[in-house]
């Protein structure tokens, strides 16, 4: 396992996360059921900021845009 500052675990049945910053943490959340439904957890492989790039539009472009097409 990677160690990185935050690490996180995910629910397989209802795909809840829930972070850690310390490893203990980590190890205390994969011992125990997702606090939703009951289910197992996993070590997370996804990390925050790690998504697909969104374009970037201001918002009163948005609110211009949507007024034209009306």
């Amino acid at each position: 396992m990677v160690q990185g500052l935050v690490q996180a675990v995910r629910c397989l049945e209802c795909g809840a996360t829930r972070w850690a910053m310390f490893s203990g943490t980590l190890e205390n959340l994969l011992d125990e059921p997702c606090e939703l439904c009951g289910g197992q957890t996993v070590i997370e492989r996804r990390r925050p900021g790690t998504g697909a790039a969104r374009p970037f539009m201001e918002r009163r472009d948005l609110e211009e845009h949507a007024q034209e097409t009306v």
